[in-house]
């Protein structure tokens, strides 16, 4: 098990986010990864995260996006 912590300014609290796996091993591991891989990523990291801190992952998205949103929130 892996927690995240995280902090909402505008609520002034801080968020944990427990997930059951680890989502990837490090920052290489996410530039290696192709589209569908990070998306993946981004749904499991989803499935957990507050709806605020959700990661955007529509078409409009780049790869880039999503890799630095990942980042980001872990």
């Amino acid at each position: 098990c892996v927690a995240l912590q995280n902090e909402d300014m505008e609520e002034d609290a801080v968020v944990i986010t427990a997930l059951n796996v680890v989502p990837f091993c490090c920052h290489a591991d996410l530039l290696l990864m192709n589209r569908h891989q990070l998306v993946e990523v981004a749904d499991n990291l989803n499935a957990k995260l507050p709806s605020a801190m959700r990661i955007d992952t529509t078409a409009s998205r780049t790869d880039s996006f999503i890799r630095s949103s990942i980042e980001l929130i872990v």
